[in-house]
């Protein structure tokens, strides 16, 4: 399996409310769409893409990770693979001095503005990023070197946005 594979896996499997997370009141769950196959081509049209969003596209086409269920304000949705296609254009449309040629809007954080990026030209902790709506992409947060990092801190905050600390 692969770390982004694993990282899924510990979402799939989480009970609701989450453990470790007594001071939480939201009931907060995942739930994952299958992938569907041909999907990731049709959508990219032979583009090349990062191997952390491939590995993303064959665990799940979709999936909403710690949402709340109750007012739905809080949560990440990873997006699937058409999705990420569009929005990735619309971002690369509306805002093309940030945006990079190779980044991939992977999510879209549920009550908020903020994005979430795989930036190959990146390095470190800004592979994974955070893109914040008015700030430019030298304010975005670095949130993890990887995908599969990032969805393991992600877990383990409980859905807090540990990259704000």
């Amino acid at each position: 399996m692969t770390a982004v594979a694993d990282a899924l896996e510990q979402f799939r499997r989480q009970p609701s409310p989450p453990e470790g997370a007594p001071n939480n009141p939201f009931k907060l769950v995942s739930t994952f769409d299958e992938p569907i196959a041909g999907q990731v081509e049709a959508a990219w049209e032979s583009r090349e893409l990062p191997v952390d969003a491939l590995d993303l596209w064959a665990g799940c086409g979709e999936a909403q990770l710690f949402k709340d269920v109750e007012y739905g304000q809080w949560g990440l949705v990873l997006l699937s693979p058409p999705a990420s296609a569009t929005r990735t254009k619309q971002e690369r449309n509306d805002r093309p001095s940030e945006l990079r040629p190779d980044d991939v809007v992977l999510g879209e954080f549920i009550g908020d503005s903020e994005l979430l990026l795989i930036a190959p030209s990146e390095t470190d902790e800004r592979r994974i990023l955070i893109a914040l709506p008015i700030y430019h992409r030298a304010d975005w947060f670095g949130a993890a070197p990887d995908l599969g990092s990032f969805l393991t801190k992600y877990f383990d905050s409980t859905a807090d946005k540990y990259w704000e600390r």
